[in-house]
């Protein structure tokens, strides 16, 4: 009698035992969060994941269409607004769940007020810098109309985008990087993050340079890994430095600026630099570039496995 009790309470405690372990391994769903703190994460569970790089002129304006969700990583310039506001509607955007500013300089922040004014917004993030153009000040002036207070994200911030992808964040830092004058350095405090959705990942640049890609270098290195580039400062000859392209590896790059714009970008000597130096699958095959002023807006489609790309022209 003595054996049987024995063996009923250890089959008692082993019941419990793998209950604790169930319920320890289940996932849990997060939400959209920054300023350092925890995250949990569920893995990539989408059916399909779309990256448009809209054709705008010399800006950066990037939708990530997921499901019935999107998220808008900068809104190009004041001159710009029309026509994003035409595109996202052209791609049936009614509402967007996230808008991500890189920094505050007007081509990655002028075409907010168009965007704002025609459709819904959620969830705003910036750099938290702030700048002392009127774009800025009227896109301050803007959010306190909606009631919408920007989170600043900082490295180690992760903000969900549904499906189980994420955009991870690797830089601005609480230190931040500061010009020969001693003041902050707009471009080389642009958010830098990595959009994962299972074994795809794409590397948002914002307007970065050659500082804050040497700093990301020497504290990620092959963190940065990934399959596609947004190329810094729209292919300028400061940003895209040799030691930044191979800790990144991309098969693809995508370069956002205007036909024959002002700048020259992109400029020959980091288009020779992601040729040449990227050898991202083996030493003799390059990069492969793909660029909105000679093939208008650029699209990435993924289940998350296998990805396609196709342009406007």
């Amino acid at each position: 009698m003595k054996t049987i009790k024995y063996y009923l309470a250890l089959l008692c405690i082993m019941i419990a035992v793998v209950f604790s372990l169930a319920g320890c391994s289940s996932s849990v769903a997060s939400t959209s969060i920054s300023n350092g703190s925890s995250h949990t994460a569920t893995t990539w569970h989408g059916e399909s994941l779309d990256v448009y790089t809209l054709d705008i002129g010399q800006g950066d304006a990037h939708l990530i269409k997921i499901g019935d969700e999107y998220t808008l990583i900068d809104t190009g310039d004041v001159d710009h607004r029309e026509a994003i506001v035409k595109q996202l509607k052209a791609l049936h955007v009614n509402r967007l769940k996230n808008v991500i500013i890189t920094h505050p300089h007007a081509d990655h922040l002028g075409g907010f007020y168009a965007i704002a004014k025609a459709i819904p917004i959620e969830n705003v993030y910036d750099n938290g810098f702030e700048a002392e153009s009127t774009v800025y000040k009227t896109y301050r002036k803007e959010l306190n109309k909606m009631g919408i207070t920007p989170k600043a994200l900082r490295k180690g911030d992760i903000v969900t985008l549904g499906d189980g992808a994420v955009f991870e964040v690797y830089a601005p830092w609480d230190t931040e990087l500061t010009d020969k004058k001693g003041k902050a350095d707009l471009n080389n405090n642009s958010i830098v993050g990595k959009l994962v959705a299972g074994k795809f990942s794409m590397l948002f640049t914002g307007d970065a340079e050659k500082e804050e890609e040497a700093r990301l270098t020497k504290e990620e290195n092959t963190k940065l890994s990934s399959r596609v580039l947004k190329v810094g400062h729209h292919g300028s000859k400061t940003s895209s430095s040799k030691d930044f392209i191979r800790s990144v590896r991309p098969e693809i790059a995508v370069i956002s600026c205007g036909l024959h714009n002002d700048y020259g970008h992109p400029h020959k000597e980091s288009l020779q630099r992601l040729l040449n130096d990227g050898k991202a699958v083996s030493p003799t095959k390059s990069i492969t570039i793909y660029r909105t002023d000679t093939m208008g807006q650029i699209h990435i489609h993924t289940n998350g496995d296998s990805w396609s790309v196709t342009t406007e022209r």
